[in-house]
């Protein structure tokens, strides 16, 4: 009888070492240019729509019958998300109303 295949990414640790690997170039090609203030804010919220997206793939492909801490954190990043997502654009609505 043969062995069965299995794929590296079968294994929740490489997916999680691959995880950290693009979320390092990501980073580094979002920083590596001279960047004003504004465009700061948008790479953080670029990385953090990023690891989201990294998250729910790792919880969409390893998910068990059970909540895992990985669902958890999940949930908890995209509260986080919205939650700055709501705050930056309210800042930027009182703050165009001081513009005139």
């Amino acid at each position: 009888m043969k062995p069965l295949k299995t794929n590296k990414l079968s294994n929740p640790s490489e997916f999680i070492k691959l995880m950290v690997i693009i979320f390092v170039l990501v980073s580094v090609f979002l920083f590596s240019q001279k960047t004003s203030e504004d465009q700061i804010i948008i790479n953080f919220f670029v990385l953090g729509i990023l690891f989201f997206i990294l998250q729910l793939v790792f919880v969409i492909m390893y998910k068990k019958g059970t909540k895992t801490l990985a669902f958890w954190f999940l949930i908890l990043l995209g509260l986080l998300l919205v939650g700055s997502i709501g705050t930056i654009w309210y800042a930027l609505r009182y703050g165009s109303a001081f513009q005139h």
